[in-house]
């Protein structure tokens, strides 16, 4: 297996070295941590913080130190914690797919390109051509500091649906804007759900 599923490639090195690392008598206690970076477009980042700020304001319980970081985490947990109880790959599938295509791949445009085929004789084909970026269409980049451990469960569950990903490829890294681009989405819809608020709370309590 060649393909990297993540940017620190765990189930590969667990595959091709098989070597367990030694762990010292802390390592037992103490959760190994990675540091994941994604980029989301700058609107989405600051709708996200409102919307973490929308629950600081509405529940008391709401602790002050929640962030942004926190939210996208939690939809990150709580989509692992779907596919441990058996999420369905046939319904699974087909959304990261559309969700790929929808969130993380950029805009493309069609030109036609005059080309020269011999001294007299030219033709026009069509090339595809991403879509500028404007300052009004800047990025935000965003730290996640998150277990090894969950990091890893992400790997092997993007290895399993592969087969089924008609050749697209996905990393942790694309998953967690999947989510949190989708989510985002459904708010900007249908407006803040209290149900959903209580329940990041709830989540918050058992991660963090």
């Amino acid at each position: 297996m060649k393909k990297s599923y993540s940017q620190f490639n765990l189930l590969s090195n667990k595959l091709f070295y098989g070597k367990k690392e030694k762990k010292g008598f802390f390592d037992y206690f103490l959760s190994k941590y990675r540091y994941l970076q994604i980029e989301v477009p700058y609107y989405e980042f600051l709708r996200g913080e409102v919307f973490v700020e929308d629950m600081k304001d509405l529940f008391e319980e709401a602790p002050q130190n929640l962030s942004l970081y926190h939210l996208i985490a939690l939809l990150y947990f709580d989509f692992l914690e779907q596919v441990k109880k058996g999420a369905k790959y046939e319904q699974l599938c087909p959304f990261l797919i559309s969700s790929k295509k929808k969130f993380l791949e950029r805009p493309m445009i069609e030109k036609r390109v005059l080309k020269q085929v011999t001294t007299n004789l030219f033709s026009f084909e069509q090339r595809e051509e991403e879509i500028e970026v404007t300052s009004e269409e800047k990025r935000a980049e965003i730290t996640l500091r998150i277990k090894e451990s969950e990091i890893y469960r992400g790997e092997v569950f993007l290895h399993d649906i592969s087969p089924y990903l008609m050749d697209e490829e996905l990393k942790v890294e694309d998953l967690l804007v999947i989510l949190f681009m989708d989510f985002l989405q459904r708010i900007k819809e249908k407006g803040n759900s209290s149900q959903a608020m209580k329940a990041i709370l709830l989540n918050f309590e058992d991660y963090f």
